[in-house]
């Protein structure tokens, strides 16, 4: 009879990594239980195994058992102090947990073991970032770009790290490098975009953003990012249509929909400018300066009305606030929508400005009042609501209430305030 030359301990490690190599056609999430019960078994033979504990540990890890893929791969490094693949896994694991430290010290473990791998280097920069530690994170993305100098993605994190510490012209550089190691790389085209932008580069900025959808036509935050580049260049058509694009792609970011209604608002699209905010308020409710914008562009629309009819310089200069107009249920609006402003954010004296010159076009004057009183109390040099708050009190018999305020107009006035 011949003698089987396969001990039973090496037939359990070989079913394993068989298995484990994909033999049986099976993904790394899909992992059956053979694999992880023949390296159980392999270990039962012998627990010392530091490669059986680090193959289950990986096992456990594709089959999402973290607390027993770690349990493994830090025996694996108890029985080997320089097992350098465990401790990169561990250095992975802890980092999807954030547990930064402990990621931190399992991959600095790496590096000192292996000084000429990039891995460890790229993800002690990954974490840094994390951390906002970007000083840090520049210093280990050198020392990968230097180990692998046609890396893209590796200069791309470095003008990352570069942004995040404020050293625009490095971040410029460092994005630079990764488009010229591979031109079609669209987050570099856009990170340069960005700090472009930021630096005020429109005609950069631009260039880079155009680059990017059109490497990428559904790239709803390039699209974004170019309408607030055409915005920064005084070219609204430009920027609405940039802004259309990317609401088209992504219907669902409040960010693109208010900037939009800037825009709108600016260009006296009153009418779109409230389509817009009405949308941000929607799915961001707690915006309180949306709120705000919303209910201005309600009464901004009737302030539009009234211009074109009475062609009075004052509606434009001092929100005239002396007339009612006639659209009550704009003003309606309006007012519910200062209000709910308010509620979140009780401290800007422009919403309460605005929602006093509405009170007022409705004739409801005490609430007016106590509007432009509020404006008042918050900030005192709001010299339009001092004008305003004593066009109130004279309509409500005030007369001495109403020179007070309107001399505090002419004194804030002659400063060019408010």
């Amino acid at each position: 009879m011949i003698k089987n030359l396969v001990s039973p301990f090496k037939a359990q490690v070989l079913m394993a990594v068989l298995v484990s190599g994909c033999i049986y056609g099976c993904s790394k999430v899909d992992m059956p239980d053979e694999v992880i019960t023949a390296y159980q078994k392999a270990i039962q033979i012998n627990p010392g195994l530091a490669e059986a504990h680090y193959n289950l540990g990986v096992a456990y890890r594709n089959r999402a058992m973290i607390d027993e893929a770690i349990t493994e791969l830090k025996k694996a490094t108890e029985l080997n102090s320089n097992y350098k693949d465990a401790f990169f896994q561990l250095g992975l694991i802890y980092e999807k947990k954030e547990l930064w430290d402990d990621a931190e010290t399992a991959l600095r473990t790496v590096v000192n073991t292996d000084p000429g791998n990039e891995s460890p280097h790229i993800k002690l920069g990954d974490i840094y970032i994390a951390k906002g530690i970007f000083s840090n994170a520049v210093f280990e993305y050198k020392k990968a770009a230097e180990i692998n100098p046609k890396d893209a993605i590796i200069q791309y994190n470095l003008g990352i790290a570069y942004n995040g510490k404020n050293d625009k012209d490095e971040a410029i550089s460092a994005f630079k490098k990764a488009i010229e190691i591979n031109p079609s790389y669209t987050d570099a085209h856009f990170g340069l975009g960005q700090v472009c932008l930021d630096k005020k580069m429109l005609d950069e900025a631009l260039t880079e953003f155009k680059k990017v959808t059109d490497l990428n036509p559904r790239h709803a935050a390039g699209y974004y990012h170019l309408g607030l580049t055409y915005y920064a260049k005084g070219d609204a058509a430009n920027a609405m249509d940039a802004y259309r694009k990317s609401i088209a792609i992504d219907p669902m970011n409040p960010k693109v929909h208010y900037n939009l209604g800037v825009v709108c608002s600016d260009e006296r699209l009153f009418d779109d400018a409230i389509d817009e905010f009405s949308a941000v308020v929607k799915l961001d409710t707690d915006n309180a300066e949306a709120h705000y914008k919303l209910g201005k562009a309600y009464s901004d629309k009737q302030v539009l009305a009234r211009a074109i009819n009475t062609v009075q310089k004052a509606a434009a200069a001092h929100y005239n606030i002396k007339n009612p107009f006639s659209d009550k249920r704009a003003l309606d609006d309006a007012i519910t929508s200062l209000q709910k402003a308010i509620e979140v954010n009780p401290y800007n004296p422009s919403i309460y400005f605005e929602l006093g010159s509405a009170y007022s076009q409705s004739r409801i004057l005490d609430e007016a009042a106590t509007a432009l009183e509020e404006t008042i109390r918050i900030d005192p040099n709001f010299a339009k609501a001092h004008y305003g708050l004593g066009i109130i009190y004279e309509r409500k018999g005030m007369k001495e209430e109403a020179q007070r305020e309107f001399l505090a107009y002419q004194k804030l006035t002659s400063g060019c305030k408010k």
